[in-house]
């Protein structure tokens, strides 16, 4: 047999069965185009020239690896429908005389041909849509440098593709092992191998419930960011875990409860689909359960990337009031620091506006320390008092009466030992309001409440909570100052002396803020110099709101790219295998609706029975994802909170937002493939 009676014999079964093999094309080429533009943009040092770029890398990296497995498995889920169709079809080749390697090398080429399809029109679409990704990636980090069609270069091109070479190949290597254990009977008879009725496997059942339980507990009652960043892949595992469990033993305990209901089950409209979906839950459990867990993950990422964008300008305002925050401390040569004067920042920060024609509204002078407790409500703690426990871990920042006057206007009038307190950030659930006495480093304080608190260092904090404690005097604040150094040592916190500055015109000064940076570098190091003796070093905290605009674009334009690219692709297998399932069903129902309507059924009567057949499985992933993104919500936004995002009504609207636009897809999905099953069947 020559090898192009081979090649045409491919090319022929190719087109006769397009239904099967289009949707998996389909399924190479998008895959393979998202991986090339995730990988491309890993690749390309100018993403790195452009502001916030820098994330850039590290965040397609993550996405490179997870599209990677996602293609992995939805190859072979193609792989595992497509055979299940052909096997018929090849047991036929077998008994009419053909044997098992020629049509190994059918086989091949069936292969070789989608494989080569898939590669060139999805390398093809990669490298199209880069130019779309680049302009979007230039919105999304609002910048005017546009990516073009210049980086196209096989070291791009060739380690995708070659993947997904590979991915075909071993799909390949599979379907002939499974041929060559087949007998031709075995082959002919595949694709009508049914399932004895299941029973309720109750081991599994339990297990899943036991899992899913123990998933959704650990996103409620965990409290603590950090916590939540260590178990949230924990708490993913056991709902996924649960997930297959309870749709492959409780749709089964279900199904059996709805068939032991007479009244239902003994219906027309219900016997049909019932019994049907009882004898082949397994892998239609199976099916239900992946696009429960695709359509999860599409909420949450989606949700999740751009409540981040979205919230990003409220973060800089909350975390940045004033522009620019500037200090410098010199060290002796033992190591004692010795704050550079407020005064003395303060001439070196005008000078350089003046230098740029930039207006100061304001220069706030704030001395402040921030240390790190265990707080429980009455006394805070140090490492030395107490074991550590995020649960209860806060930082405080202190100032003076003085500072606190100074900043606010109002003034006070505290005591040595009275402490003036607010709780300036916490996360949900974690909230220590302070008694009306606490203990501080072994002294007891009566404490009272504040409307506000006027230094900001929250962009420092991770902690589960914050608060700002105004004393009565530099006395007490020394005191304590030293105190906190006996207890942490060398990993003690220093007083920090610095300027707020806020400029008149914001976006003026953003526009020349590298140079405003440099000018205000450069004099502080001369001011340095000039003061003779610096053995002991010395160190520069300068930090202004454009940078932390450039930080803060850069991160979460990153996460709100992946998210898209993620998302699109858990969308396209949720569609995918949607897409499948109905195909294969249809095919298998096809032959049990011809009899009913030889026996009496009418053409509406079987498509009610179509409907009530897929209304009762489609809708229960959409359902639990739901309920999944709903028990997740407290986990995920105290996350959200780690990276500085303090608004939970935003994630609530978003989260909203997104489950409504996904059903809404998800319901079109639904109404078309209930179609392609109906003519199927029909």
């Amino acid at each position: 047999m020559k090898s192009g009676l081979y090649v045409k014999t491919a090319w022929n079964n190719i087109k006769k069965n397009y239904r099967f093999y289009i949707p998996q094309i389909l399924t190479g080429v998008g895959l393979l185009t998202c991986l090339y533009i995730v990988y491309t943009l890993k690749a390309d040092e100018r993403i790195k020239g452009i502001p916030g770029g820098d994330y850039m890398p590290l965040c397609m990296s993550i996405g490179t690896a997870i599209i990677s497995l996602l293609s992995l498995i939805l190859i072979l889920y193609t792989n595992s429908f497509l055979m299940k169709q052909r096997k018929r079809e090849y047991g036929l080749y077998n008994i009419l005389g053909m044997e098992k390697r020629h049509i190994g090398k059918i086989l091949f080429w069936e292969t070789a041909i989608s494989v080569g399809i898939s590669v060139i029109l999805g390398s093809g679409m990669g490298v199209l849509f880069y130019k779309l990704c680049s302009l979007l990636i230039c919105s999304i980090f609002k910048t005017d440098i546009v990516l073009g069609f210049d980086f196209i270069t096989w070291k791009t091109i060739l380690p995708p593709a070659v993947f997904f070479v590979f991915l075909y190949l071993f799909a390949f290597i599979v379907n002939r092992i499974g041929i060559a254990r087949m007998k031709p009977i075995e082959m002919l008879q595949s694709k009508h191998t049914g399932e004895k009725e299941p029973k309720v496997k109750w081991v599994i059942f339990i297990l899943g419930l036991v899992t899913l339980i123990g998933g959704y507990v650990i996103s409620i009652v965990t409290t603590n960011p950090l916590s939540a960043l260590l178990l949230f892949f924990a708490a993913v595992f056991l709902v996924i875990i649960g997930t297959y469990c309870l749709f492959t033993a409780g749709s089964i305990f279900v199904l059996k409860a709805l068939k032991r209901n007479k009244k239902y089950y003994y219906n027309k409209k219900h016997m049909p689909s019932v019994s049907g979906l009882l004898y082949r839950m397994k892998q239609n459990a199976v099916g239900l359960a992946s696009i429960c867990i695709l359509a999860t993950g599409v909420l949450v990422m989606i949700s999740t990337t751009v409540s981040l964008y979205s919230g990003m300008q409220e973060t800089l305002d909350s975390n940045y009031p004033q522009d620019l925050y500037l200090s410098c401390n010199r060290y002796s040569p033992d190591n004692a620091a010795h704050p550079v004067s407020a005064d003395v920042l303060t001439g070196i920060v005008e000078n350089s506006a003046e230098k740029h024609d930039i207006a100061i509204k304001s220069v706030q002078k704030q001395k402040y320390l921030c240390v790190s407790y265990m707080f429980d409500g009455k006394k805070f703690m140090t490492s030395r008092e107490t074991n550590y426990n995020a649960q209860n871990l806060a930082n405080v920042v202190y100032i003076t009466e003085k500072t606190y006057t100074g900043l606010t206007g109002k003034e006070l009038g505290l005591k040595p030992d009275e402490l003036a307190i607010r709780l300036t950030s916490t996360t949900i659930g974690t909230t220590k309001q302070p008694a009306k006495t606490v203990t501080l480093h072994g002294k007891t304080y009566q404490t009272t409440s504040l409307d506000s608190f006027p230094v900001e260092v929250k962009l420092a904090m991770i902690s589960p909570s914050g608060y700002g404690i105004v004393v009565k005097d530099d006395d007490v604040l020394n005191d304590i100052f030293m105190a906190q150094g006996r207890d942490y040592g060398e990993n003690a916190s220093e007083m920090t002396e610095r300027i707020a500055v806020t400029y008149e015109d914001r976006a003026k000064a953003s526009a020349v803020g590298t140079d405003l940076l440099d000018d205000i570098y450069n004099e502080l190091y001369s001011y340095l110099e000039s003061q003779g003796d610096s053995s002991g070093g010395f160190s520069i905290t300068l930090n202004s709101y454009w940078d932390a605009k450039e930080a803060v674009i850069g991160m979460y334009g990153a996460l709100l790219f992946l998210g898209i690219i993620l998302g699109l692709v858990c969308l396209f297998a949720t569609v995918l295998i949607i897409y499948y399932k109905q195909i294969s069903e249809g095919y298998e129902d096809r032959e049990r609706y011809q009899i009913m309507k030889k026996v009496g059924m009418s053409d509406g009567e079987i498509r009610k029975t179509i409907r009530s057949q897929t209304l009762l499985v489609f809708f229960l992933p959409l359902v639990f994802a739901g309920i999944h993104t709903a028990f997740a919500f407290p986990m995920l936004n105290r996350l959200l909170h780690l990276i500085l995002l303090s608004s939970t009504s935003l994630f609530v609207i978003c989260t909203l937002i997104t489950f409504a636009v996904f059903a809404l897809v998800y319901v079109v999905i639904y109404s078309m493939t209930a179609k392609t099953y109906y003519k199927i069947v029909h």
